[in-house]
């Protein structure tokens, strides 16, 4: 007898072969059994007629480092999008590794661009092995995978100061980070625009990505620029790659700015040519054209020198070339107009969902001074939505086969329990906006637009069990209308689940049943096998 049976589905398998119509039976965790008609009997069986059955979804690109730490809420955005897999840790802010001395101002740093209230929070856990632990006493809504961000890796060594390491804060970074990864971290994140990771250079990135390479493990980045130098900030990373023979996954791949709309072939090309050398190189994607970070993205890398306190003591006061800086990134991203404040945290309610444009109207000051007394006033951490990107270039990456999809988001609840406001939509509906997208574009057949989804970001991660369909694999699965799943979540009213998921399993437990989240919480920290 099987513990679940999956009958009368199209599979979808996430090995990018087209879909055939088969029953699954699940023992435990396991796909056990599946073949064209499966008569045995099972406790519990789902009639998939008319649905796709694929493999769970995995969100390579998360930043859902700190959710499970807030068990009492329903963190259920990313579950409800049918992801059972998120991957932690990017853009080079992680919760982990964490020195006892460096506790308060690592949280401060991991808290500066989240919506997430976390000013009681303590967090304890040290190491992979720490927070494994706790997310077995709490569990999560879908399962994680840990990857090390390098701005903490260097905050716990050099701390937040503009410098390059010494030989042997460079000899200890990557000590801490060897151990991470023999706990079971999948790799290490760069943030190359966010200090203190963008105060990086190429030599340590090296140091540290033959660490990896050691470990089959993975070097995301968000590149040190995607907007005018975009094309340098890729070079930069190929050489890394070059250097290291470390397997490179270029976070959030886009083109920021109207002067670089247009180029996405060029920026393809470049990474097409770099595969060709040999190099190991996949991209991630999110399909919005406004991307989502912190207000401090306007202030210049050599203006948080310190951290936070001590850029905010800066922009007390500014400076005519602090000034300067931050208004030539604020052109860069668009202007004023298209910059959305989602969110103050409580100090200035007011302006929360209103543009830094329509803000500096009310504050009767220039955008840039506007800026600067938000950060201020709220310790450094404003979350903006920038509407910066264009659709032709992100429909023309979306058709990429090396291109998995990253919500760049985080699980939190629906209602405003938690969190006011309206985060990007990216944190409700990224993989059915994904599939959406692709459906009325008529970009990618549907069992490639899966593969990108499962198959592929599997791959990448060295997952020897999930995404594919098949036997001894993990029954984690997704069953949805191929149809009519789309996206219900838009900038103004963002806390809306999608339509068209039907069911979602977790390692063979039922988590989202005839379309309702049913509150089962199984998800683990899976660890990465070398």
């Amino acid at each position: 007898m099987f513990d679940l049976l999956i009958k009368n589905g199209v599979i979808v398998d996430g090995s990018g072969t087209p879909g055939y119509r088969a029953d699954i039976g699940i023992q435990g965790e396991v796909i056990s059994k599946i073949a064209p008609m499966i008569e045995e009997s099972a406790k519990e069986t789902i009639d998939a007629e008319g649905y796709i059955v694929s493999p769970g979804f995995i969100d390579i690109h998360s930043h859902s480092d700190l959710t499970p730490f807030f068990s009492e809420y329903p963190m259920d955005s990313k579950v409800c999008q049918g992801i059972t897999l998120e991957i932690i840790g990017n853009c080079g802010i992680s919760n982990l590794p964490v020195r006892p001395e460096c506790r308060t101002q690592i949280k401060e740093f991991m808290g500066a661009g989240l919506e997430l209230p976390l000013g009681n929070l303590v967090l304890q856990d040290d190491n992979v092995v720490d927070y494994q632990h706790h997310v077995e006493n709490c569990p999560h809504a879908t399962d994680l995978g840990v990857l090390i961000g390098h701005g903490t890796l260097r905050a716990n060594i050099v701390g937040f100061d503009m410098r390059p390491p010494s030989q042997e804060e460079l000899k200890l970074m990557g000590e801490l980070l060897e151990k991470e990864l023999a706990q079971g971290a999948f790799g290490m994140s760069l943030g190359l625009i966010y200090p203190p990771s963008s105060y990086g250079k190429l030599e340590e990135f090296v140091y540290l990505a033959k660490i990896l390479k050691k470990h089959k493990a993975i070097l995301s980045v968000h590149m040190r620029s995607e907007s005018t130098k975009i094309f340098e900030a890729v070079e930069e990373m190929l050489e890394v790659t070059r250097q290291s023979g470390v397997h490179l996954e270029i976070s959030h791949l886009k083109l920021i700015g109207k002067p670089q709309w247009g180029k996405a072939e060029q920026l393809l090309k470049m990474i097409r040519d770099g595969q060709d050398e040999g190099l190991d190189i996949t991209c991630d994607q999110y399909p919005y054209t406004a991307t989502s970070t912190n207000l401090a993205a306007l202030v210049p890398g050599w203006a948080q020198s310190g951290g936070y306190e001590e850029m905010c003591a800066r922009l007390a006061d500014p400076e005519p070339r602090l000034l300067q800086d931050m208004e030539n990134e604020m052109e860069r991203r668009g202007g004023a107009e298209k910059i959305l404040v989602v969110s103050t945290k409580g100090v200035f309610p007011v302006y929360d969902g209103k543009t830094l444009k329509e803000i500096s109207q009310e504050m009767k000051l220039d955008p840039i001074h506007s800026a600067a007394k938000l950060l201020k006033s709220t310790g450094g951490g404003v979350p903006c939505c920038y509407f910066c990107l264009d659709e032709a270039d992100m429909l023309k990456i979306m058709q990429q086969p090396f291109v998995a999809v990253g919500s760049d988001g985080y699980s939190m609840p629906y209602d405003n329990s938690l969190i006011e406001g309206n985060p990007h939509p990216r944190n409700f509906g990224t993989f059915p906006r994904f599939l959406q997208t692709v459906r009325e574009n008529k970009l990618l057949p549907l069992h490639l637009a899966v593969y990108k989804i499962t198959g592929l970001p599997a791959h990448v991660l060295g997952l020897r069990k999930l995404g594919q369909i098949k036997e001894n694999y993990m029954a984690s699965l997704v069953i949805f209308d191929g149809d009519k799943i789309v996206d219900e979540s838009t900038y103004l009213d963002s806390k809306k689940q999608p339509r068209g998921i039907q069911e979602v399993i977790i390692r063979g437990t039922i988590v989202v049943h005839k379309g309702v989240r049913n509150g089962t919480k199984v998800g683990k920290v899976l660890l990465h096998e070398e």
